[in-house]
C-alpha cells in the first residue's frame, strides 16, 4: 500500500492526500465503470464483436474478397437461362410467336364459327350422320342442311388456315413445347434473371470493389472505430486489470459530507445518547470536566470541528450514588453522534479526521450500542504526545469488562489528517489508517447494532495555555457488505 501511495512525512502510513484520491478515483472509476457497462455503446460493441468474429461472418467475409461471379447460383442460373435462349426450339417457339401465327390460331379457336365447324365436323363422323346419310330423303333432312353448313365454313378463310396450319409439324413442335416444363423453366429463370435483385447482385458481384461496397464492411469499420474510443478503451483496460475488487464488496449505507451552513440534526445529536434518552439534556460522566453544548459545534469549508475550550458552563454529571446531578463547568466541548438516526451492524466504517491537542484532551471515533458497551474505539487519543493513538473494543463477558486495545504509532497524529477505518464482520474486526491495517481483534467481536460518535472530553484538568483544542471531521462513510 505504501509504494503505491508514497509515505507521509514522519509517517509510516500511505500519504493522507494520495491516499484519499485513490479513494475519491477509484469510487469515481467504478461509477463510470458500472454506468458504462450497460450503455448503448457498449452493448453494439459487444454486439459487432460477437458477430463479426463468427465463423459464418468471416466466411461470408472471404466470399466477398475471393469469390467470382462464375462461382455464385446466379451464374449458373444466368448461363443455364442463355443456353435455353439459344436452344433451336425456343427460338422457333419465339419466331413463331413473333409472326402471330399462334396469336391467330388461339383467336380463330375461340371463335364462334370455329367451335361451330368443329361441332359439325364431330357430327359428320358420327354414326348418326352416316345413318341419315343412307336414307332416301337425305337431301331434305336437317343432316343435310348441317352437312352443307358444314362444307361452307369449311371454305372460310380462317378455319382453312387453322387446318392448314394444324397439320404442320412446326406447330406441333410449337404447342407440344408451349405445354412443357421446358419452356416453364426457361419463364421462371427469365423472371429471374430479370428481376432487380438478380441485376443488383449481378452488377455488385461484378464490381471490383464490391467488398468495400459491402454490408460486412460497413460494420467491420463501425467496430474499428469502436476500437478507438477512447471510452471503451479505458472500459476494458479497467476490465482486464480488475481495481474494483475491494469496492464491489461493499455498499455505501451512510455519507456525511459537512457541507451544510449548519448541523442536520436529524441525522446528528449534540450529546451523549443516554441523557437524550433518559432525559432529553445533555449529561457528562462526573469523571469528565467538560460539558457538551452546541456552540462547541461548527461547519466550516465542509468539515465539523468540534473546539474545546476554557469557559464556564451549567449542565449535569451522572453519579453512579446520585443520580443525574447539576454541576458548573469550567471547560466545554462538543460530541455529535447518529444514536437517533443510524445504526449498523457490521460493516465499514470510515472518517477523515484531524485533532490538534492530545492528553488530557481526548478526541475520539468511536461506536456504541444501546447500552455503554459493547463500544469500538475507531480512533482515540489517549497518549500524552501526538505521536500514539489507540484502538480497542471494550465488552462485558458476563460480570468482567473484556478490554482489548492496542497503542498505534508510527507517525505524528496530532495536527494531520488521516483517514481512520474500521472494518467489523462477525469473524474479526479490522482497524485501519490511511488503508494500512494497525489492529486485528478476532476473540471479543459484538453482535449488535452500533451508532457512530464524534466526541472530544477532558478526563483531567489541562494545562494552562492548552485550550483550545479542535477536533476536525472532513467526512463521514459507512458501508456494509454486499452479499455474494
Amino acid at each position: 500500500m505504501a509504494t503505491i501511495f508514497g509515505i507521509q512525512i514522519g509517517s509510516k502510513f500511505p500519504s493522507t492526500k494520495k491516499y484519499e484520491a485513490w479513494l475519491d478515483k477509484t469510487q469515481a472509476d467504478y461509477e463510470r465503470f458500472t454506468a458504462f457497462e450497460n450503455s448503448e455503446l457498449l452493448r453494439r460493441y459487444r454486439e459487432l464483436d460477437a458477430l463479426i468474429h463468427s465463423g459464418e461472418f468471416e466466411k461470408k467475409v472471404r466470399e466477398l474478397k475471393t469469390l467470382r461471379y462464375k462461382d455464385t447460383p446466379q451464374w449458373h442460373q444466368l448461363n443455364q437461362y442463355k443456353a435455353l435462349r439459344s436452344s433451336s426450339d425456343i427460338k422457333s417457339y419465339f419466331k413463331y410467336l413473333k409472326s402471330g401465327k399462334l396469336e391467330r390460331m388461339r383467336q380463330i379457336e375461340a371463335s364462334s364459327s370455329y367451335k361451330e365447324y368443329i361441332e359439325l365436323k364431330n357430327y359428320i363422323n358420327s354414326t348418326e350422320f352416316i345413318a341419315a346419310k343412307a336414307h332416301k330423303d337425305f337431301k331434305t333432312s336437317d343432316a343435310y342442311a348441317k352437312f352443307r353448313t358444314f362444307k361452307t365454313l369449311s371454305k372460310q378463310a380462317d378455319i382453312k388456315f387453322y387446318n392448314s396450319t394444324a397439320s404442320r409439324q412446326e406447330y406441333k413442335t410449337v404447342i407440344k413445347l408451349e405445354d412443357s416444363e421446358r419452356l416453364k423453366g426457361f419463364f421462371e429463370l427469365e423472371n429471374t434473371i430479370k428481376s432487380q435483385e438478380f441485376q443488383d447482385h449481378k452488377a455488385f458481384m461484378e464490381d471490383r470493389k464490391r467488398f468495400e461496397k459491402s454490408e460486412e464492411a460497413r460494420l467491420i469499420n463501425e467496430f474499428k472505430l469502436l476500437q478507438k474510443n477512447e471510452e471503451i478503451k479505458w472500459f476494458f483496460e479497467k476490465e482486464k486489470k480488475n481495481p474494483f475488487t475491494d469496492i464491489k464488496k461493499w455498499k455505501l449505507t451512510f455519507e456525511e459530507n459537512f457541507d451544510a451552513i449548519s448541523l442536520d440534526t436529524g441525522r446528528w445529536m449534540t450529546g451523549y445518547y443516554w441523557g437524550k434518552a433518559l432525559i432529553n439534556e445533555n449529561y457528562v460522566p462526573a469523571n469528565e470536566k467538560q460539558f457538551f453544548t452546541d456552540r462547541n459545534i461548527e461547519l466550516r469549508e465542509s468539515m465539523a470541528r468540534i473546539t474545546t475550550r476554557q469557559e464556564e458552563a451549567r449542565g449535569k454529571v451522572w453519579d453512579l450514588t446520585m443520580g443525574f446531578i447539576p454541576h458548573q463547568f469550567n471547560y466545554t466541548s462538543g460530541l455529535i453522534s447518529t444514536g437517533r438516526s443510524f445504526r449498523q451492524k457490521y460493516g465499514k466504517f470510515m472518517a477523515k479526521v484531524r485533532f490538534s491537542a492530545t492528553y488530557p484532551a481526548v478526541s475520539a471515533f468511536w461506536m456504541a450500542g444501546e447500552k455503554i458497551t459493547p463500544h469500538i474505539d475507531i480512533v482515540k487519543t489517549a497518549y500524552k504526545k501526538g505521536d500514539n493513538i489507540e484502538c480497542g473494543v471494550y465488552m462485558n463477558e458476563g460480570k468482567e469488562l473484556a478490554k482489548r486495545t492496542h497503542k498505534v504509532n508510527g507517525a505524528t497524529f496530532k495536527n494531520e489528517f488521516y483517514i481512520y477505518t474500521c472494518e467489523w464482520s462477525p469473524e474479526a474486526i479490522i482497524w485501519k489508517i490511511n488503508g494500512h491495517e494497525v489492529a486485528r481483534e478476532t476473540k471479543h467481536i459484538p453482535n449488535e447494532a452500533m451508532y457512530l460518535s464524534f466526541c472530544t472530553i477532558l478526563p483531567e484538568e489541562p494545562a494552562a495555555g492548552t485550550l483550545p483544542a479542535t477536533m476536525e471531521i472532513d467526512w463521514v462513510r459507512c458501508y456494509e457488505a454486499v452479499q455474494a
